[in-house]
């Protein structure tokens, strides 16, 4: 699903472009020197080979650069579960984790690899999965995920601690990592207006947007080999500052050694 969606998002933005320039199927084949039904056949199966797409470009006048800025503007649209998905998970948190491995494009058996599972372990698990709807198995032992990614979970809902849980333990690894220079890591409190956190607040959508788009063309146009899971978190809050920060009578305070 995830690679359809890829292929969705730049045929998409050159369908964008054809009706922009008044180009139907059949002038685009006059261009490009081949039969219109050629042409209606690469959109309706969306083949994504690089230099396809880049004689497509050069046949409308503009640079692959170009198409994949739109297909950036896109908005990403997270596709939510239904609550009863949710609670089924939740009520079974090694099917959870195989799930949330499963579609950060983890294959089974690299899956089946990493946490010492036989293969009846992983046929059942994906048999559960299979269940709720998320996957279907097919020939060959073939996986096929139905939910398009990303999701968008319910922060309050039955998977709320398992999200504290890894956000957590991300947000924690990410300091560490900071700490030996590794990647960066930004965290400020400052007094601000509502309307400059509006603002803000579109220019962080705007950043979420393009990191889910960079990672759709990524995972195109890349073997998976080269590929690793990265994670974004950000949020833009009200900072209840003396929540967080207490203070004990000055003859009753505690050394940090002691707390």
């Amino acid at each position: 699903m995830s690679e359809h969606r890829q292929r969705s998002s730049l045929f998409g933005a050159l369908k964008q472009i054809l009706k922009k320039q008044g180009i139907r199927y059949k002038d685009l084949a006059e261009i490009m020197q081949t039969s219109e039904p050629t042409i209606k056949r690469l959109f309706q199966e969306q083949d994504c080979k690089l230099s396809r797409l880049i004689d497509i470009c050069d046949a409308l006048g503009i640079s692959f650069n170009d198409l994949t800025d739109i297909a950036s503007n896109t908005p990403v649209e997270p596709t939510g579960l239904t609550l009863e998905t949710e609670q089924a998970l939740a009520a079974d948190p090694s099917l959870t984790s195989f799930f949330m491995l499963l579609i950060s494009e983890i294959s089974p058996e690299v899956i089946a690899q990493q946490s010492q599972l036989t293969s009846s372990d992983v046929y059942l698990y994906l048999r559960e999965l299979e269940k709720l709807g998320l996957v279907r198995l097919g020939k060959q032992d073939s996986v096929h995920i139905l939910v398009k990614r990303p999701i968008r979970w319910r922060l309050n809902g039955p998977l709320h601690h398992t999200l504290v849980r890894v956000n957590q333990n991300f947000i924690k690894e990410a300091l560490s990592n900071h700490a030996d220079g590794g990647y960066p890591f930004y965290s400020a409190s400052r007094l601000f207006s509502e309307y400059s956190i509006k603002q803000l607040n579109d220019e962080a959508e705007r950043l979420y947007q393009r990191f889910q788009q960079q990672a759709a063309l990524d995972q195109m146009f890349y073997p998976t080999s080269q590929l690793k899971p990265y994670k974004m978190v950000t949020t833009i809050a009200p900072f209840n500052v003396p929540l967080y920060f207490e203070i004990d009578k000055f003859n009753e305070r505690k050394h940090s050694a002691d707390r």
